[in-house]
């Protein structure tokens, strides 16, 4: 019997899991209402409730979002510390196949799923194809979604209409009517960059005012730099980072001022380039919140043995919430371990000759297949442009749209899947063949930060380095605080 089995007469303990996208948004059930429906289906079920876990404000669809208590529930599922999981339904799981497959995994000793209308046996083959049908439709309705809401934004911002999530700060919720108070700070807040002071001293002096942001946050230099970026200030609407339209109104500040401030933003560098002292820069994330590490020198600690000043990697704290600044790593102990893991990853001759094969066969399938997604995109673009000059009717717009839809979903997913491997001629170019253990550590030794950088790049393939909290005192190194994400399937 297994760990996560119970014994006769027995319930089975289950955790629950809920989520929503969006906090403000009144179509998805909220985070009580699942686990409340999630509680009467484990005790229909004769069973226990385990843990708890809830992401909100968490999209399932983007990669790029770590979500915590996720990660908290396939951790005991696959550890065999909880009997299963149970969701109001499969979209609130996940919306990517590619993590259902986690789940199939980590099912193989035997784990219940459940959702709010029935079971999903994942030891059988019918029940695992069920659960990859239905994360598989998951997947589509948000690519489809996806595309219908890009298309809808191209409309409006050849109308003069702007496309905005949060309120923009200066206007109301429409975006369009400017609200008299904040038009006010940003007039001066133009006035006083176009005089010279730096975005720095214009945030510390507002949030000193106690004057805040369409959020109520405060502010730091970036932010200030945002808001002054806006092309929406000067009346214009922006799409795919081209001005599209102009908006009715008056605009917040003259075109004469918009065209300086653009002088001055392109007459100076995009964000600041990664310190040279810090390899895993990027590559790195808190355990804790999911922020990325970034370098801080200690130059009031003993220096290193050999002199150089001591530096650690740590989730800096900032004044716009960023950051728990609660985790912290020493750099050479991190660049140590990860120099180690890259050589381990790099030196191993299954994952040399599978990049390789992995590159040549995506670089012979991607051209049809984004020739075929062009097409596609263009002929959607092409609907949405007949659509909105009224040369054909919503209801034949929607009858042509949806099997293009479901059509260019699949494209995409295709690419993405083809995307995942390295271009075999920067392959060849890197050395990226099999070579020995010691060859791998000399390059790594030889190498400088950038060029470390390269190969930290190289040996995750688009994985994330977690740091999590210390549990530890003392100098010594902990490697089990150091997680990497899982290869893709």
């Amino acid at each position: 019997m297994t760990n996560n089995q119970v014994t006769a007469g027995q319930d089975p303990v289950l955790d629950i899991y809920a989520r929503v996208s969006r906090l403000t948004d009144d179509r998805q059930r909220s985070t009580d209402g699942q686990v409340e429906d999630c509680t009467a289906r484990i005790a229909d079920h004769g069973g226990q409730i385990g843990e708890v876990h809830i992401d909100s404000d968490r999209s399932a669809w983007n990669r790029r979002v770590f979500r915590r208590e996720w990660e908290r529930l396939m951790t005991r599922l696959e550890s065999g510390a909880t009997g299963g999981v149970v969701v109001f339904d499969m979209a609130r799981f996940s919306r990517r196949p590619i993590e259902g497959e986690r789940l199939i995994d980590a099912a193989e000793k035997g784990l219940t799923v459940l959702d709010s209308e029935g079971e999903y046996d994942l030891m059988t083959a019918n029940g695992r194809k069920a659960f990859r049908d239905q994360l598989t439709a998951a997947a589509y309705e948000s690519d489809r979604l996806s595309s219908r809401v890009k298309r809808g934004k191209r409309l409006k911002a050849a109308r003069g209409e702007p496309n905005h999530t949060h309120r923009p700060f200066g206007f109301e919720p429409d975006g369009i009517t400017p609200r008299a108070s904040e038009a006010a700070v940003i007039g001066e807040m133009v006035a006083r960059r176009l005089a010279g002071d730096s975005y720095r001293a214009i945030a510390i002096d507002l949030n000193n005012r106690g004057i805040t942001t369409s959020v109520g946050a405060k502010w730091c230099g970036e932010k200030v730099k945002r808001v002054l970026s806006n092309p929406r200030n000067a009346g214009y609407v922006v799409h795919h980072g081209e001005l599209v339209s102009k908006m009715p109104g008056t605009p917040l500040i003259a075109e004469s001022e918009w065209e300086q401030l653009t002088a001055m933003f392109d007459a100076t560098g995009r964000g600041r380039p990664a310190s040279a002292e810090y390899a895993c820069s990027g590559a790195v994330d808190c355990g804790g919140c999911g922020r990325g590490l970034t370098g801080r020198p200690q130059p009031n600690r003993a220096p290193y043995a050999d002199g150089a000043m001591r530096r650690r990697y740590w989730c800096q704290k900032r004044l716009t919430g960023g950051g728990c600044n609660k985790v912290s790593i020493d750099m050479r102990q991190l660049d140590t371990a990860m120099g180690a893991l890259v050589v381990s990853i790099l030196s191993d001759p299954a994952h040399s000759e599978a990049v390789a094969a992995a590159a040549t066969a995506a670089n012979e399938a991607r051209r049809p297949v984004a020739e075929k997604l062009a097409e596609c995109e263009e002929l959607a673009e092409a609907l949405s442009d007949r659509l909105g000059r009224g040369e054909i009717t919503l209801a034949r717009y929607d009858k042509a749209i949806t099997p293009l839809d479901r059509r260019i979903a699949s494209l995409r997913q295709e690419m993405a899947e083809l995307d995942a491997a390295p271009e075999f001629d920067e392959l060849k170019q890197s050395g990226a063949h099999a070579e020995s253990v010691q060859e791998w550590t000399q390059r790594w030794n030889d190498a400088n930060t950038q060029e470390k950088r390269v190969m930290i790049k190289r040996a995750l393939r688009g994985r994330r380095v977690r740091v999590m909290p210390a549990t530890k005192r003392g100098p010594k190194f902990d490697p089990d605080r150091i997680l990497v994400d899982p290869i893709a399937a």
